[in-house]
């Protein structure tokens, strides 16, 4: 876990919430699982239960990662969230219960399952399939119909044993979910466990890689047993149902069943098998068919064993506990009850009104559950409601009103929108001819007040030639269609809603244009071609205008047409139509921080020239709307540019935060020629501020000390203020900078990088791969202070109860990060509160020591104490390292830590 000054970051660190974003009305998430054990009946195992008590007390509130199969056409997003657990003695798996929370519908959304067992996490990071044992359920999931908590509870019962590994195992139950309509789901999180699970998301379309850790745990259980089938434990109330007429359970107890008893008796089990005859003794049986088993048999004789729901009638009512066979309405579902069976007013075309359920109010507008037409005023649709009454429209804008429309067109045929089942509701009517041989233009693009779709017909009930549900560049889900057409041809345009029933006004523009030759870009390479044309060559059409030099060029996109600037300036750019522009990888040594793949990332150059000797600050501080990266160069061609600098991250004394880079206190000659590159992390792009800032030699300025008073002192040099250890402002004035107040260690090390500053705190625990260490080379130690955020987690960061809570033990290491000695804490409020919720918190061990030391670490039981986690404050000066338990060790850290040991 990490947190900020201003947000959760997720380069080397625990990604706290992730989703889909900008895809029709969702929300967006991701989050977080451990392990259990005891023992069940039927001589089957809890192999696994972090679920806890059917309340649904041990369930974190708005906790939950992302684990679904998505429609083909959003496949890249498949997810997985897996935990693991321990089997030591290698049993069988023979059942799994998952907890989900939903972002949009419910639970009878989702349309099946694949439970998955792995070897590895690493393993679901190459496949979904579970690699030791894989399960598909098809159709909507038993719900546990004793589970109590806000989320749903799914059963799902294995069609024989799994087979799983002995010792530890990694499961994970994927819902199948149509995204389009239903949105995403989430396997809730747990207070249950270790704090340690996983997601996999091999196509990579969440942006985190094929697997990626997370600091929770997942509400799953799991049975398991030996693999012998005579310890799966019996039907309570109809043990006796084991054949019919076709030689299988027919849901009766029935002649069938004795005779299949008197057929099989005497029949042992040999542990691969039960016996069809062997019905007793509950729960298990014996896996033997005796006078126990037909006794049982005929005393359950007549037994109706066939599970019920509730058969609902529409309007006319509903009967409940009804077997399926029995019921001649529609039946809701094993289990189902009543309530599920709605009706309510249903408007009609003729402003007409009878009761209905939804789906026989097809042709009309649903007035919600529960509604009566005694209580409703209906109004007569529109003449152009039915395509029979389609009104002619013409180039230039129409009204459009869907508020009474009702919905009587056919469904689309061609799957332009991201509906399940692509469909045009509350759907109104135009005829259009063609004023010209050219493309004709339908759009209500920023100019409907609901979301809409356009679809063209060549006639009523004739073929659909066109459609479209969201615009390029349309606001609020609103469309635009373009369509070829010769002057005399007509078409019939179709509009209506997205969503039955969610309607409104609008405008709808019409304009026919005739195509001609202008300029496409093809890359930077211009060619005048008509706009089909431009678009079968891959290129874009920039309008009517013809080639000429400026046509394609995308202004600093290569060094050869580098942005020029000069000291002082303060350039804007947008690099959202940029491109790689091939200049290659960069020295990473030089970097900080970089996390970009330069190969694949679109970038912008600038070039200026040093006034006179002196340092430049090159700075995005706090002004790009993305994560970027820098990389300096110095030379007057192009063509024989040499490194001179890079940065991923801007440091903690730039003062900006951290995802912002920055190139500070950068020596230059006078007239020096220096080259800036600019890209995005992961490729990102978007809008910026260049600052450039030469100062030359012998400049002067504000020094801020690190003390605690905020001392300055004016006229200093940037070497004066080094010297003094404290923060530079060339050609600035004391009265005009504001100095921050430091908490000032008089030992070894850095007190704490002030609420003022940008500021970071890391989790330092000893579980899950977050052990961190700050470099304290020293000789002796008589106490030390560190300082954190104690915090709990649960959607969210917040200040926990009780900070105390957070027990943290301090330890010396010498340079090999072997332990010299360690010391509990004493624990202190300093007072201060980081972006006015986080409380600063002070831990003092006693540690009297006496030997050099090069290391000091901080750390937290696993998981903290309780719900409380320790992140470690940053400081504005020192090394720290951290150990993610990758197997490399400890690794030189972006930030510092802050402590101060006392000799």
């Amino acid at each position: 876990m990490w947190i900020s000054r201003s947000w959760f970051r997720n380069k080397n660190c625990v990604p706290i919430w992730r989703g889909i974003e900008d895809m029709k009305t969702l929300p967006s998430c991701i989050c977080i699982l451990g392990l259990a054990a005891g023992t069940a009946m039927g001589g089957s195992s809890v192999l696994m239960d972090q679920i806890g008590p059917n309340d649904g007390s041990s369930e974190v509130a708005n906790g939950g990662l992302a684990s679904q199969y998505f429609e083909a056409a959003f496949s890249i997003y498949d997810i997985a969230a897996l935990d693991d657990f321990d089997n030591p003695s290698g049993l069988s798996g023979s059942s799994l219960s998952m907890v989900l929370t939903f972002s949009t519908g419910s639970a009878d959304l989702v349309s099946g399952a694949q439970i998955n067992f792995y070897s590895s996490s690493d393993a679901a990071g190459v496949s979904l399939v579970g690699d030791v044992a894989s399960e598909d359920f098809v159709g909507t999931p038993a719900v546990n119909a004793d589970w109590a908590g806000a989320s749903t509870m799914f059963d799902f019962e294995g069609t024989g044993f799994w087979p799983l590994n002995a010792g530890m195992n990694y499961a994970a139950a994927i819902p199948v979910n149509e995204f389009g309509v239903n949105g995403q789901t989430f396997t809730s999180s747990s207070n249950i466990g270790d704090n340690n699970c996983w997601q996999a998301n091999p196509a990579g379309g969440f942006g985190f890689g094929a697997i990626q850790v997370a600091a929770a745990n997942l509400m799953y259980r799991i049975n398991g047993g030996t693999g012998n089938p005579c310890d799966l434990p019996l039907s309570e109330t109809c043990s006796g149902d084991i054949s019919g007429p076709e030689g299988t359970p027919d849901g009766f107890v029935s002649v069938d069943d004795v005779l299949t008893v008197i057929a099989t008796f005497g029949q042992q089990g040999d542990g691969t098998f039960r016996p069809q005859g062997d019905v007793a003794p509950l729960p298990t049986g014996d896996c033997l068919v005796s006078v126990d088993d037909l006794l049982a048999v005929i005393e359950q004789y007549g037994a109706d064993c066939r599970p019920t729901g509730a058969c609902c009638f529409g309007v006319d009512g509903c009967t409940s506990d009804v077997a399926e066979d029995d019921c001649s309405g529609d039946y809701l579902g094993d289990g189902s009850s009543c309530d599920a069976c709605v009706s309510g007013a249903c408007c009609l075309a003729d402003s007409s009104c009878i009761q209905a359920t939804p789906e026989d109010c097809s042709a009309g507008i649903y007035q919600g559950d529960g509604t009566d037409c005694a209580d409703v005023v209906c109004q007569e649709a529109p003449a152009n409601n039915d395509c029979s009454g389609a009104i002619e429209a013409f180039d230039g804008v129409t009204n459009i009103a869907n508020g009474s429309a009702t919905t009587t067109g056919a469904p689309l045929v061609d799957d332009c929108t991201t509906q399940a089942e692509p469909q045009i509701y509350n759907d109104l009517y135009y005829s259009y001819t063609a004023t010209c041989d050219g493309v004709a233009n339908f759009s209500t693009c920023d100019s409907a007040a609901f979301d809409t779709i356009i679809a063209l017909y060549d006639a009523c009930d004739g073929a659909q030639l066109a459609c479209n549900d969201d615009g390029d560049g349309c606001g609020n889900f609103t469309s635009s269609l373009d369509y070829n057409m010769n002057a005399g041809d007509t078409v019939i345009i179709r509009v209506g809603s997205w969503t039955d029933g969610v309607t409104g006004e609008g405008l709808m523009t019409i304009s026919c244009t005739v195509p001609s030759e202008g300029a496409c870009c093809v890359d930077t390479d211009c060619f005048e071609l008509l706009p089909d044309d431009c678009t079968a060559f891959g290129g874009e059409y920039q309008g009517t205008d013809p080639c000429d030099a400026d046509s394609c060029a995308i202004v600093g996109n290569t060094c050869e047409d580098a942005v020029e600037a000069a000291c002082g300036d303060s350039v804007e750019f947008d690099t959202s139509n940029n491109f790689d522009s091939g200049y290659g990888e960069p020295d990473d040594t030089q970097c900080s921080g970089t996390y970009l793949d330069w190969t694949s990332s679109p970038d912008i150059w600038f070039t200026f020239t040093a006034d006179a000797a002196g340092s430049v600050d090159l700075s995005l501080c706090d002004a790009a709307s993305y994560d970027t990266s820098m990389v300096l160069y110095s030379g007057s061609d192009c063509g024989a540019l040499t490194q001179v600098a890079c940065n991923g991250d801007a440091s903690v004394e730039s003062g900006c935060q951290s995802y912002y880079s920055g190139i500070y206190g950068h020596p230059v000659s006078a007239g020096e020629t220096l080259y800036v590159r600019v890209g995005g992390w992961q490729g990102a792009v978007g809008a910026g501020t260049l600052t450039i800032t030469c100062i030359g030699e012998g400049a002067v300025g504000a020094c801020c000390l690190r003390d605690a008073d905020g001392t300055c002192v004016d006229d200093q040099t940037a070497d004066d203020c080094t010297a003094l250890e404290g923060n530079w402002s060339a050609n600035s004035a004391c009265a005009d900078v504001t100095c921050a107040t430091y908490i000032v260690c008089d030992g070894v090390g850095e007190g704490p990088t002030p609420e003022s500053g940008a500021w970071t705190a890391g989790t330092s625990d000893s579980g899950g791969g977050f052990l961190r260490a700050g470099a304290a080379a020293g000789s002796s130690s008589s106490s030390i202070d560190v300082w954190g955020l104690a915090l709990v987690y649960s959607g969210g960061f917040s200040a926990c109860a009780d900070a105390t809570e957070a027990s943290v033990t301090v330890a010396l290491h010498d340079g090999s990060f072997g332990t010299l000695a360690s010391s509990g804490t004493s624990y202190s409020d300093e007072g201060i509160s980081y972006a006015d919720i986080y409380p600063l918190s002070k831990w003092t061990a006693a540690l009297s020591y006496t030997g050099d030391f090069q290391y000091v670490s901080a750390q937290s039981g696993s998981g903290g104490q309780g719900e409380c986690w320790f992140l470690w404050m940053s400081a504005d000066a020192g090394t720290s390292y951290l150990d993610d338990g990758s197997g490399a060790g400890f690794v030189e850290e972006t930030f510092a830590v802050a402590y101060c040991i006392t000799p």
